[in-house]
């Protein structure tokens, strides 16, 4: 199925990579908690069996990023 001539090819990449970089917002800053989230979210991944729900990784790796981190 060819897409319909509306513009030239051109004009509509230029408009729909102006369109992505104005929607951007700035990264968060990487800090120690969410680094050792993402390292517990993919092992919580890959001891996982079958489907899991994101927000539960997302809630249970951070849980064990605030267990690791606690100063007690």
């Amino acid at each position: 199925m060819a897409r319909p001539k509306k513009l030239p090819i051109e004009v509509e990449a230029k408009q729909f990579l102006e369109k992505k970089t104005t929607n951007l917002q700035p990264p968060k800053p990487m800090t120690a908690r969410r680094q050792m989230a993402a390292m517990m979210a993919a092992a919580l991944l890959a001891k996982s069996s079958g489907p899991v729900q994101m927000s539960d990784i997302k809630r249970e790796a951070y849980a064990w990023a605030d267990y690791m981190l606690d100063d007690d």
